[in-house]
């Protein structure tokens, strides 16, 4: 092994999250460089429902 070893590691799905997710994490000399979480939820467009009313109405 090199000192400058660099590696990545992705993990493509993640359970336990609203939709689909992946982390994606770089490791560079031994050490974490970059993480990064990314959830995919398609768009539901609850936001039609509530067009000219209050945003009291919506429900919790």
């Amino acid at each position: 092994m090199s000192d400058k070893e660099y590696f990545e590691i992705k993990v493509e799905q993640l359970a336990r999250v609203e939709g689909e997710g992946g982390v994606w994490v770089k490791v560079k000399d031994g050490k974490i460089d970059y993480v990064e979480v990314n959830i995919f939820e398609p768009p539901r467009f609850f936001e039609a429902f509530l067009k000219g009313r209050s945003y009291l109405e919506a429900p919790d």
